[in-house]
């Protein structure tokens, strides 16, 4: 089991880079990750990683734009449709929301 922690201020300023690094650790090294769950205490986001045989997903921080649970309901139906799954939300204010997305490649 391998713990990764990130800022809720990184997701904010540089999402992008934030999953770079999240993909480099699982996939880019020799022993292979995949996530296994995640939470947020505050201004930290915490995800669980356990070892994998190979690593064949790609993971993708991306703020969600939704005003209500519908809009939130709709846009994981989206990313479901091609093959992107929802790992979990996360808040960065009362106002923005970012959702970790698994894509499998």
């Amino acid at each position: 089991m391998k713990i990764v922690k990130y800022s809720v201020e990184e997701l904010i300023i540089n999402p992008k880079d934030v999953s770079k690094n999240l993909n480099k650790i699982c996939s880019g090294r020799e022993i292979k990750w995949e996530v296994t769950g995640i939470c947020q205490k505050g201004e930290i986001v915490i995800l669980a990683l356990n070892q994998c045989e190979k690593s064949t997903d790609n993971y993708l921080f991306a703020k969600i734009q939704a005003n209500s649970v519908d809009d939130i309901e709709i846009e994981i139906r989206t990313h479901w449709e091609s093959d992107t799954y929802l790992m979990g939300i996360i808040e960065l204010n009362a106002d923005e929301f970012v959702a970790l997305y698994r894509k499998v490649r």
